[in-house]
């Protein structure tokens, strides 16, 4: 749900009728969140449609010459929808039927998988999970602000009072069977861990170069120096805690120092 599905149907058949084709339109008679001759999005945005109980009602109410037909939650149909379907597309019919391949278990809806396997073309939108914000799939069902039940009712007409969009990992069914256990999510996707960082086993060259100094400096009292290329410090300077010295100092009397006072 809240995919945008009813939205990219009326969009369609607006399409269609700017090119001046005779369209009609169904919704199953089990939605009843809106008018029984109109289909609308959760923003608002109507159509005209006409409430049917089932396939043999709405093959009975088809106009002649109908070049396009748009079906609003296909999956609440009786399986004679199927068929239907596939004779009007064989007479050169466009069949648009917008609904959920998923009910609430995340299980598939009813007549959708043969549907879809029919259609010349299948379009799979979703939403946005109400939980992590991730790319939802499925619908989670709140029965009192808890995931519903598997062994509750497949058909329960609601809003979003009653149902969210939610990803695979966010959805929720409670009193799962045994036998579809493998419906759940992993234990790691619902508490991901986070991976510690690993011990330093090797003291890093910096590391090693400035121990070394200190071990000189405590040792001798005559100041040795620790060489690393250009790079010198005394043991003094290592001995007292401070930082090796990566760049020699500019000396008071070198041309930018010269050049300086000079400005």
């Amino acid at each position: 749900m809240f995919s945008g599905k009813t939205e990219e149907l009326i969009r369609l058949l607006r399409r269609a009728m700017h090119a001046r084709k005779r369209v009609q339109v169904f919704k199953s008679a089990l939605e009843t969140r809106s008018d029984t001759t109109i289909i609308r999005t959760h923003d608002g945005i109507c159509f005209n449609a006409l409430a049917v109980p089932d396939a043999r009602t709405l093959e009975s109410l088809l106009e002649p010459g109908v070049q396009v037909i748009g079906i609003e939650e296909v999956q609440f149909f009786d399986a004679a929808i199927v068929p239907l379907c596939q004779r009007l597309a064989d007479r050169g019919i466009q069949v648009i039927a917008a609904g959920l391949d998923q009910d609430f278990r995340g299980l598939p809806f009813g007549i959708m998988p043969t549907l879809m396997a029919l259609a010349d073309n299948v379009l799979k939108l979703h939403a946005i999970c109400k939980v992590c914000g991730g790319e939802a799939s499925r619908t989670q069902r709140l029965v009192d602000g808890r995931p519903a039940a598997w062994d509750e009712p497949t058909i329960l007409i609601g809003a979003d009072d009653t149902y969210e969009a939610r990803c695979r990992r966010c959805h929720r069914v409670r009193n799962v069977p045994r036998d579809y256990q493998w419906l759940l999510p992993p234990r790691s996707a619902e508490k991901p861990t986070q991976r510690e960082p690993e011990p330093e086993t090797q003291p890093t060259p910096s590391r090693r170069l400035r121990s070394q100094a200190a071990a000189h400096g405590k040792n001798s009292g005559h100041g040795s120096q620790v060489k690393n290329g250009s790079q010198t410090a005394t043991g003094e300077e290592a001995h007292d805690g401070t930082q090796l010295e990566m760049f020699p100092e500019i000396d008071a009397g070198s041309k930018f120092g010269e050049k300086e006072s000079a400005e």
